[in-house]
């Protein structure tokens, strides 16, 4: 058992005092002000390192494809968060609806939005170099941050819906960055445009019959919690069985066999899930989303208010990590 790798769209464009816009210092005049350096990562929607021009500041440069002389929906709905701006969130600092860029086979248009550069990658492949380093401590850390993210765009109407270790990335100072929100949704939008992502995703997601999208983001930030507790494990495998376990109802049906079938599944110690973190795996990821813990519920959850380390004891321990 191992992490495995709609309609059409009305786009609603964010009021006014939504969030006060940040101009970074390091956003060029124009997108042909930089330079590609090199693919980061190879998605539906290929994002690249890339430096400015004028200062060799690296920035994330995200292509989406240009056709039939206009940009595509994905590109139009991720380039609408260019306002956002937290420290648990990846920053926008510039978007072109049409541009040509060479990537070594002459000159293509392209949609393209410019983030901020997120140098140590993303939480999928932390996790996987570093699984035996990550500790309840260094877990829960990070889950406060993304907790702090996903408050932030909740309370802003955005709901991202297709939370997974590879949608977070690691900023230059080592903190927690929600990135990829060219699937996300916001309070007025009419259409989805994402299912989620298979094994993270919420059952009301998967059905088609999402209504609500706070506990939709709630439910893969549970899940996110296990695989990373579990070193890349899924709690299930949706309505699949592993091993002839049926894990996804036995959660509903049997949480306490739950753990015990996975102990056995992943040769841990009896205790290795302790009941704090059981009681809040289990809240958040109800299946029925009304039953489901809110992100104030899992913020005073016993396993939340656990020890974590701070900014400058992170950074610390992050740079002894990367450094091995």
């Amino acid at each position: 058992m191992s992490s495995l790798q709609v309609a059409s769209y009305q786009p609603t464009t964010f009021p006014q005092d939504y969030a006060e816009k940040i101009t970074s210092h390091y956003a060029p005049d124009t997108i042909e002000d930089i330079d590609v350096i090199k693919l980061l990562a190879k998605t539906r929607f290929p994002v690249y390192l890339a430096s400015l021009t004028s200062t060799k500041q690296k920035v994330a440069l995200k292509l989406f494809p240009y056709k039939d002389g206009e940009p595509c929906k994905y590109y139009f709905n991720e380039s609408r968060f260019e306002p956002l701006s937290h420290q648990n969130v990846i920053q926008i600092v510039c978007t072109e609806d049409e541009t040509s860029i060479s990537l070594g086979k002459g000159l293509k248009k392209f949609s393209c939005i410019l983030m901020e550069y997120a140098p140590y990658g993303d939480f999928f492949d932390f996790m996987k170099k570093h699984k035996q380093n990550i500790t309840d401590k260094l877990l829960r850390t990070y889950f406060r941050q993304l907790v702090d993210g996903l408050e932030y765009l909740h309370k802003n109407g955005v709901y991202h819906l297709d939370l997974k270790l590879d949608n977070l990335l690691m900023g230059a100072d080592f903190q927690l960055k929600i990135a990829d929100f060219d699937l996300s949704f916001v309070a007025g939008d009419t259409d989805l445009l994402s299912k989620g992502t298979r094994f993270y995703r919420a059952p009301e997601l998967k059905a088609c019959q999402c209504k609500d999208f706070t506990a939709a983001d709630v439910y893969s930030a549970g899940v996110m919690l296990f695989v990373l507790k579990c070193g890349g494990i899924v709690p299930h495998v949706e309505n699949n069985t592993c091993e002839g376990i049926n894990f996804y109802e036995l959660l509903e049906s049997n949480p306490e066999e739950f753990f015990q079938k996975h102990i056995g599944v992943q040769a841990k110690d009896k205790s290795f899930f302790d009941s704090s973190f059981k009681e809040l795996f289990i809240g958040m990821t109800k299946q029925n989303a009304s039953e489901r813990m809110t992100l104030q519920d899992v913020k005073k959850s016993r396993w939340y208010q656990g020890p974590v380390y701070n900014k400058d004891e992170l950074k610390l321990k992050m740079k002894y990590l990367f450094s091995k």
